[in-house]
C-alpha cells in the first residue's frame, strides 16, 4: 500500500503516520520498522540541530538543559510544556515579570505593565504585511513563498515546543486557583465579565494601512509601464498628458481599492460565517457557545473532529490524541493525558477531553503564528497567469515602441527639437503605446471578479475558504463524492433488529441506546437509535440504567460505548459498532459467528447497514463481551441524486462513490442512483485480475466501498498523477489529509472542524445538487475572467498594432490624450465585467493561455485591418465623398475619426469574447450594456467636436518642424455615423473568426445554445425539435468505458475482505 499520504507540511517520515491512522492498513512490519528507524534518527538530528543552535546564545552561569528524546513513543511525542513569554507565568527560578498568568488571565500578583515582552512577541512572527490588500494577498501571491514562510514558522513553532519541554508543569490546582474558577465553569455574569476584560477569542486583524494599500494598486509590472510613461512625460515637459496618465493611475488605483476592499470584506464576512460551535459548561449547565465567546476559566468538552478554540488544560481524558502538525509539522498525533496543556488550533484526533481553557485569543501560546500556519495551502494559478498576461502585453508593446523609434530616427530622420509643445514627436508618439496598450485594470477586475463569485458560491449554499479554489471547482473533472449526506439523505431508519441466540429484541435495542452519548454530541446513529428505542419501547426502564460514562467512537476499533449503573448496583458496559468487530470481541462468536456474518451479507446485498450490539457483565475490566444481535441501518438516496448524477456527466464531470460502507451496500446505492455497478475495494485494487495497474482501476472506477481514510488520500494521489483535477468531499478529522491533497477539497454540511479548517469549500447544505449548482457557478466566474483577459490581451494587440503600422507606414502620429480617454473608458467600462450574464461550458475550464493568446492575436489583427484599410480608403483616396458626399477630411480630422472607430470596434470586442456561439444570440449583462452605451456616447462627441485643436504644438520657431503633427479636431456627425457603420459592418464576422478558431483549437462548437434556439423557433410558434433517443457523447463514452471495466459482483466480492474493513 502506498503510504505517502501526509499533508505537505509535515518534517517527518509519512510511513508511521499511516500506521498510526490505521493500524490495520497492509503495510508489512518490516516496512514499519524500517521507516520508524528512520524517523526517529531525523527526530533526533532535528533535535540536535536546535541545540546547536541554542546553545551559542545559553549564558554560561546556567548549564545546558537537553531536550528528552520521545520519539520512540508510538503515540507520537509528548509535549508537557510550559511558558517562556509575557503571556505565561513561568516559575520563578526563571525571573521574567509578566502581566499575564498561565491562563492569560490578569494576576492580582502581577498588575504592573509588563508588555514590552508582548510587544517583542509580536515582532517574532512575520506574518503577511499589512499594506497589501487582502484579495491580492489571497489571489496573487506566490504559493512557493506563503509554503516556504509557513515551513519556516513551523520550525520556529517546533522549536518553541521544544523549549517548553524543558520547564516543569504547573500543577492543574494552582492554574484552577490562578483562574478562580473550578471543574463546573463559569456563571454567565462572571464570563461576560472577564469576556470585557481579556475581549473575544480571536486573533484581531493586523493594523491595516490604507493608504499604503491604495498606493499598492500602482506597485505592480504594469503599473511601472504607466508610471515609465509618466516620467517620459514629464521629462519631455507635457504637462497635460503627465496629468492624465496620473489621473488614469489614481482613477485605478481608487477603483481597485473600492471595489476589492469592498468584495474582500464580503469574503471575510463569508469566512466568519463559518465560526465553529464549541460545547462549553455555565452556569453547571452545557451550552453551544460561539469560540469567540470563550474566556480564560471556561470548562468545554472537545470531541473528535474539533479544532481546539483556545489554550487548554485537561480535566478529564479518554484515549485522546492531538494533531499538530498544522501548527509544528509533527507528522504523529500526541497523546494527552489529565493535567497537559493542549494548544489552539490544534485538532482532535481520537477521543474525547474535558478542558478548562487558559488562554485565548493573541495570548495563546502560538498567538498569530497560528492564524499564518493554519491557512488553507493553493493550488491556484491566477499569479501565474496574471504574470504571463503581463509579460506578454509589457514584451509586446516593447517591440513596437522599439520599432516606432528605429522608423522614426532612422526612417523618417526625425529628432527632437527641445521639450514641450510637442517638440518631440517620435518619444510623444511612443507614449501612446506605452499607456494605451496597459491593460493596467487586470489585476483588479480579475480579484474583485473572483470576490463577487464568492459571495454568489454562498448564495447557492457553498462558502468558499480559499478564493483561488473558485478556478479550481471550474477545471474539476473529477468528484469523489460520499455516499452518507451526499448521495444519501444521511436520514436513518432503523428496521427491526435481528436477535441472536434468546436475546429478546428489546435487549438489544435498548443496549444499543445505552452506548449513544448525548444531548449535542449525539450523532446520526445515535439519534436513529435513540428515538427509535424511545419510541418503539417507551416502557423500558431508561431511569434505573444511569450512564456513568460514554465513550465516544472510536475510528481505530470502530465501536462507542457506555458504562452503565444498572438497577442492581451492578456496573456493565454496552457497545455497538462495526458488526465484525463486535463480533470478533465476543465470546460466542464460534457458535454464532457465522451465521451472523450470513445474515449480514443479506442486509447488505439488499442495501442496510448493520450494527452490532454486545454486553459485558465482567466488572471491573469487562474482557468477556457477549454478541447480542444485529440492528439493520439504511439511508434512503436522495430523490434528486440520479438526475443530479448525468447532468455532472453532461457537464464533464465523473462522480465517483466513496464509502467506508460493505461493497454490496456500496453497489446496491450505486444501483439506486444509476452510477454503474464498477465499485471496488482498496485490496482488489491493489491485486486485481484485469491486466490493468491500479491507477487506470481507479481512473475508471464507479466508486470505492470499504475506504479508510488513508485510502482516500491514496485515491486522490492516483487520479491526480493522471491529471485529474480532482474534488474531494469529507466530514471528519481523518478525511483531512486528502481533502487537503485534493485541488479542491468540500466539507459536506455537518463537517468536523477539523474537516473545515483544511477545505477549500464548505458547503452548508447537504446533497449532490448543492456541488454542481457550485460548479456551474465557477465555470461562470471563469468565463467572465477569461473573457475579460481575451478582450485586454487583443486590445493591447489592436492600439500597438494599429497605431504602429500608421507611425511606420505613413509616419501619422496620434495624441497620447486620445488613447488616455481610450483607457479610461473602456477598462472602466469593463469593471462591470465581474457582474456580466455568462454561460457556463459543459465541460471543465481552465486556463489555457495559447487558446486565450491565440484568440486575442486573431481578433486583434482583425480589428487592426478593419481601422488600417478605413484609414487607407479616407486618407489615400476619396470613395466615400464620391460615393456618399462625405467631405474630405485633414489629418487632424481624421484623428478625431480614427479615435472613433478605434474606440468602438475595441470595445465591442468584448461582445464577441464573452459568448461561446454567436454573440446575436447571447445577451450580456444590462450592466454591460449601459456602460458600453454610455463609454461609446462620450467618444463620440469627443470624436465628433476633438478637442479644439489640442495639442497646439505648432508654435515651434524652426522651420523644419513638422506642423500640427498630433492636433486632434473633430470629424463631424455625418462621418461619425460613417464610422459607426462601418464598425458594425467589420463586427459581424468577428463571431465566424471565434468559431473557427475554436474549432481549430477544440474540435468542436456550438453556434446557437439551446436557450436561444428555442426562443427563436418560439418567434415563429413552434417548438425545438425532441433531442435524438441516442444518449450524448459524454453518456456514451462514460458508458462505454463502464463496460470496458464491467467485472463480475463476485469476482470483487470475494476479494473485497470486507470483513476487515467495514466502517460503521
Amino acid at each position: 500500500m502506498d503510504n505517502n499520504h501526509i499533508p505537505k507540511n509535515s518534517p517527518e517520515s509519512s510511513a508511521i503516520n499511516s500506521a498510526e491512522s490505521s493500524p490495520k492498513s497492509n503495510v508489512s512490519s518490516d516496512v514499519l520498522h524500517e521507516n520508524h528507524h528512520k524517523e526517529e534518527q531525523q527526530q533526533q538530528q532535528l533535535q540536535q540541530q536546535l541545540q546547536q543552535e541554542q546553545q551559542p546564545t545559553t549564558p554560561q552561569s546556567e548549564p545546558t538543559r537537553h531536550v528528552q528524546d520521545n520519539s520512540n513513543n508510538e503515540e507520537g511525542i509528548e509535549m508537557d510544556r510550559i511558558a517562556e513569554n509575557s503571556n505565561i507565568n513561568v516559575p520563578s527560578n526563571v525571573g521574567e515579570s509578566s502581566l499575564k498568568t498561565i491562563s492569560g488571565y490578569p494576576s492580582s500578583k502581577n498588575t504592573e505593565a509588563g508588555s514590552s515582552s508582548s510587544g517583542k512577541k509580536e515582532e517574532d512572527y512575520n506574518y503577511r504585511s499589512t499594506w497589501v490588500p487582502k484579495l491580492h494577498q489571497e489571489l496573487f501571491e506566490n504559493p512557493e513563498v506563503l509554503e516556504s514562510r509557513r515551513t519556516k514558522q513551523r520550525a520556529s513553532n517546533y522549536r518553541k515546543t521544544l523549549e517548553r519541554e524543558k520547564e516543569g508543569i504547573k500543577p492543574l490546582d494552582n492554574i484552577l486557583e490562578e483562574l478562580k474558577a473550578n471543574a463546573n465553569g463559569l456563571t454567565k455574569a462572571e464570563a461576560q465579565k472577564r469576556l470585557e476584560e481579556v475581549g473575544p477569542n480571536a486573533i484581531p486583524d493586523v493594523k491595516r494601512y490604507p493608504i499604503l494599500e491604495f498606493l499598492y494598486f500602482m506597485w505592480n509590472p504594469l503599473s511601472w509601464t504607466m508610471e515609465v510613461a509618466a516620467i517620459v512625460s514629464i521629462a519631455l515637459l507635457d504637462w497635460v498628458d503627465f496629468i492624465l496618465i496620473c489621473a488614469l493611475l489614481l482613477l485605478n488605483a481608487t477603483i481597485g481599492f473600492i471595489e476589492e476592499n469592498t468584495a474582500g470584506n464580503a469574503v471575510e464576512a463569508l469566512k466568519n460565517s463559518l465560526v465553529s460551535q464549541i460545547r462549553c459548561m455555565r452556569d453547571g449547565e452545557w451550552v453551544m457557545l460561539p469560540s469567540p465567546d470563550l474566556v480564560p476559566g471556561d470548562v468545554v468538552m472537545l470531541k473528535i473532529g474539533a479544532i481546539i478554540p483556545a489554550d487548554c488544560r485537561v480535566i478529564e481524558a479518554e484515549q485522546v490524541k492531538i494533531d499538530q502538525s498544522s501548527l509544528t509539522g509533527e507528522s504523529l498525533p500526541v497523546t494527552k493525558k489529565v493535567g497537559d496543556e493542549v494548544y489552539s488550533g490544534s485538532a482532535m484526533k481520537q477521543g474525547e477531553a474535558k478542558c478548562i481553557v487558559t488562554a485565548t485569543g493573541v495570548n495563546t501560546f502560538f498567538g498569530r503564528a497560528a492564524n499564518l500556519v493554519q491557512e488553507t495551502e493553493g493550488h491556484g494559478h491566477l499569479q501565474v497567469i496574471l504574470r504571463n498576461i503581463g509579460l506578454f502585453c509589457i514584451s509586446f508593446i516593447a517591440i513596437w515602441v522599439l520599432v516606432e523609434l528605429l522608423v522614426d530616427f532612422l526612417g523618417y530622420d526625425g529628432y527632437c527639437h527641445g521639450v514641450g509643445g510637442g517638440r518631440c514627436l517620435p518619444l510623444n508618439n511612443a507614449l501612446v503605446l506605452l499607456v494605451g496598450g496597459i491593460p493596467i485594470a487586470m489585476p483588479t477586475v480579475l480579484s474583485v471578479t473572483m470576490a463577487i463569485g464568492a459571495t454568489q458560491l454562498s448564495k447557492k449554499k457553498a462558502i468558499v475558504s480559499r478564493l483561488a479554489s473558485i478556478e479550481e471547482l471550474a477545471a474539476m473533472d473529477i468528484l469523489c463524492s460520499d455516499k452518507t449526506g451526499t448521495l444519501t439523505l444521511n436520514i436513518l431508519t432503523v428496521d427491526e433488529p435481528l436477535a441472536i441466540g434468546d436475546t429478546p429484541k428489546e435487549d438489544i435495542v435498548f443496549h444499543a441506546f445505552l452506548a449513544c452519548s448525548e444531548g449535542e454530541d449525539q450523532d446520526a446513529i445515535d439519534k436513529a437509535i435513540s428515538n427509535y428505542c424511545r419510541d418503539t419501547y417507551p416502557n423500558l426502564d431508561y431511569k434505573g440504567n444511569e450512564i456513568v460514562k460514554h465513550f465516544p467512537f472510536n475510528p481505530e476499533d470502530k465501536k462507542a460505548m457506555g458504562l452503565v449503573n444498572g438497577p442492581n448496583g451492578k456496573q456493565f458496559k454496552a457497545a455497538k459498532g462495526a458488526p465484525q468487530i463486535i463480533l470478533r470481541e465476543a465470546d460466542n462468536y464460534k457458535q454464532v459467528g457465522e451465521a451472523v456474518e450470513k445474515e449480514i451479507e443479506n442486509l447488505a446485498d439488499r442495501g442496510y447497514r448493520a450494527l452490532g450490539v454486545s454486553i459485558s457483565y465482567d466488572a471491573p475490566d469487562f474482557k468477556v463481551w457477549h454478541f447480542e444481535g444485529l440492528i439493520p441501518l439504511f439511508d434512503p438516496p436522495r430523490h434528486d441524486t440520479e438526475d443530479t448524477i448525468k447532468r455532472a456527466l453532461e457537464m464533464g464531470v465523473s462522480v465517483k462513490m466513496i464509502t467506508g460502507d460493505q461493497l454490496a451496500i456500496a453497489k446496491e446505492t450505486a444501483r439506486r442512483l444509476g452510477m454503474g455497478g464498477n465499485l471496488f475495494t482498496i485490496p482488489y485494487l491493489e491485486n486485481n485480475d484485469l491486466g490493468v495497474s491500479e491507477g487506470e482501476v481507479i481512473e475508471m472506477a464507479d466508486g470505492f466501498a470499504e475506504m479508510w481514510p488513508e485510502h482516500k488520500y491514496k485515491v486522490v494521489e492516483q487520479l491526480q498523477k493522471r491529471k485529474h483535477v480532482v474534488g474531494m468531499t469529507g466530514d471528519g478529522v481523518n478525511d483531512a489529509p486528502a481533502l487537503k491533497k485534493a485541488q479542491i477539497g468540500i466539507a459536506v454540511a455537518g463537517a468536523t472542524d477539523a474537516a473545515r479548517s483544511v477545505s477549500d469549500i464548505v458547503l452548508t447544505s447537504s446533497g449532490l445538487s448543492v456541488i454542481i449548482d457550485a460548479i456551474i457557478t465557477s465555470r461562470k466566474i471563469f468565463q467572465r475572467m477569461r473573457n475579460y483577459v481575451i478582450y485586454s490581451v487583443a486590445a493591447t494587440v489592436r492600439i500597438c498594432t494599429t497605431f504602429g503600422i500608421l507611425t511606420v507606414a505613413w509616419n501619422f502620429k496620434f495624441p497620447t490624450i486620445a488613447t488616455v480617454i481610450i483607457a479610461i473608458l473602456n477598462d472602466g467600462t469593463m469593471l462591470t465585467i465581474s457582474k456580466d450574464r455568462v454561460r457556463a461550458r459543459n465541460e471543465p475550464d481552465q486556463w489555457n493561455l495559447f487558446e486565450v493568446f491565440t484568440m486575442a492575436l486573431c481578433y486583434g489583427f482583425y480589428l487592426v485591418g478593419s481601422t488600417i484599410v478605413f484609414f487607407a480608403i479616407i486618407h489615400d483616396g476619396t470613395w466615400f465623398h464620391d460615393a456618399i458626399n462625405l467631405r474630405i477630411l485633414t489629418d487632424n480630422e481624421l484623428r478625431g475619426l480614427i479615435y472613433l472607430q478605434v474606440s468602438i470596434s475595441g470595445l465591442a470586442t468584448i461582445f464577441v469574447s464573452r459568448s461561446q456561439g454567436f454573440s446575436y444570440f447571447e445577451r450580456p449583462g444590462n450592466l454591460v450594456i449601459f456602460a458600453f452605451v454610455m463609454s461609446q456616447v462620450v467618444a463620440t462627441f469627443i470624436g465628433v467636436y476633438g478637442f479644439r485643436g489640442y495639442p497646439h504644438d505648432s508654435a515651434s520657431d524652426d522651420p523644419d518642424y513638422p506642423q500640427n503633427g498630433t492636433n486632434f479636431q473633430g470629424c463631424g456627425w455625418g462621418w461619425a455615423v460613417c464610422a459607426w457603420i462601418w464598425c458594425f459592418l467589420w463586427y459581424i464576422p468577428m463571431d465566424f473568426i471565434k468559431l473557427g478558431v475554436t474549432y481549430i483549437l477544440r474540435g468542436k462548437i456550438e453556434p446557437i445554445n439551446k436557450d436561444a434556439l428555442r426562443k427563436i423557433y418560439g418567434w415563429f410558434g413552434k417548438e425545438i425539435p425532441k433531442e435524438s433517443v441516442q444518449v450524448s457523447h459524454k453518456v456514451a463514452e462514460e458508458q462505454a468505458r463502464r463496460d470496458a471495466l464491467h467485472v463480475p459482483a463476485q469476482d470483487t466480492h470475494h476479494k473485497s475482505v470486507a470483513t476487515d474493513n467495514t466502517k460503521a
